[in-house]
């Protein structure tokens, strides 16, 4: 059963039937009333059996059915408000409400939305703890609200009893699969220090040092990358499965580049962090310098995930001829290194370095400046 699936029958069962007083809304009853809103012969109750268990599912391009389907969802009780919606969306990789959508169905205006979505996020900061353990364990707060009337079934205290399925809830999601995964994105991360950190230990005691963590760093913009590709699973994705004209090389093609983009900004930003902490005079410890790592890794996955999907919004397909130029980025870190290496006592010199890193900042903050006023 998908995450999806398990979601869909859970808003089902909270949904009354509206013409049966009291009576859990069906399977059949809901394809029905689907059908009632879109104008047509609806779904059987095997269909919406089928989406339930995951093994069939709506459609992206199908935007209708899934309007209808959260809509009578919400008439009926079983879906409360555009934040469940979206969360129920997301769960099948679908695309979340616009504001048009938004307002046919829960009929607010934009100012309203965006003030319960403030208020969500202040009523969540309030919260604390018990928030964040349903966002890190559970799909949904109605899902952990649920946990907790269950829990209080029993004698006092009910902390204990919450504790206990708070853990078994997270054993759950636990599979050999993504405890491997999630030790090969360890391996990831100290390899990532290893190749890059010396880069970042400045100053260099020599011509020798300074070639020897130059190479390391040259050689860790290729490798690191590519794990980074590599760890990034789109084969599994019901997004992109969807997309059958999409050639499977051109997207793994572009989740590389999209890694190998992200780890360089990544990178530079941590370049500049480092730049200025040593100019001031302090020396970067050893926790400090492996948290630093993890960002550019970090954006390097985030990337990887991004830029295959912004090219597809942009040009509807995934051709190499629309963005091979940014295959480039690919050189960017040899490039970077020879150019470092014949540069670096002169831009580490202390005053030198604090008008680059103003420099650099400034460019960034005008770059992204610009952007802005190019959307506006």
């Amino acid at each position: 059963m998908t995450k999806f699936g398990e979601a869909l029958r859970a808003f089902r069962q909270a949904s009354n039937d509206p013409d049966r007083l009291n009576r859990r809304l069906s399977q059949e009853r809901l394809g029905e009333l689907i059908g009632h809103e879109m104008g047509d012969r609806g779904f059987s109750g095997a269909a919406i059996s089928d989406w339930e268990r995951g093994e069939s599912r709506i459609s992206a391009y199908d935007r209708n059915v899934l309007i209808a389907l959260i809509l009578i969802l919400h008439r009926c009780g079983g879906l409360q408000d555009l934040a469940e919606a979206n969360q129920f969306l997301e769960a099948g990789n679908y695309r979340a409400f616009d504001t048009d959508e938004a307002q046919k169905i829960f009929q607010e205006n934009l100012s309203d939305i965006s003030a319960r979505t403030a208020s969500a996020a202040s009523t969540k900061n309030e919260a604390g703890f018990p928030i964040m353990m349903w966002t890190l364990f559970f799909e949904s707060p109605r899902e952990f609200q649920s946990m907790l009337v269950q829990a209080k079934d029993g004698p006092p205290p009910v902390w204990p009893r919450v504790m206990i399925a708070v853990f078994r809830r997270f054993s759950d999601r636990l599979s050999v699969s993504s405890a491997w995964t999630f030790f090969l994105w360890v391996w990831v991360w100290l390899l990532a220090w290893a190749l890059i950190a010396p880069s970042l230990r400045w100053p260099f005691p020599g011509q020798t040092e300074a070639f020897i963590a130059l190479v390391l760093y040259a050689g860790g913009t290729i490798v690191i990358p590519a794990f980074i590709g590599m760890l990034t699973n789109t084969k599994d994705s019901e997004f992109w499965k969807e997309k059958k004209p999409l050639k499977d090389i051109n997207l793994r093609l572009y989740t590389y580049q999209g890694a190998s983009i992200g780890f360089h900004v990544g990178y530079f930003f941590v370049f500049m962090f480092v730049l200025l902490i040593y100019n001031l005079g302090f020396t970067p410890a050893l926790w400090l310098e492996l948290v630093a790592i993890a960002f550019p890794v970090f954006v390097g996955y985030a990337s990887a995930r991004l830029i295959p999907y912004n090219l597809l919004l942009a040009y509807k397909r995934l051709n190499l001829k629309d963005g091979a130029i940014f295959f480039a980025f690919f050189l960017l870190g040899p490039v970077w290194a020879y150019f470092f290496l014949e540069i670096y006592d002169i831009l580490l010199a202390r005053a030198l370095g604090v008008f680059v890193f103003l420099l650099a900042m400034t460019i960034v903050a005008g770059w992204t400046f610009w952007q802005n006023r190019r959307k506006t």
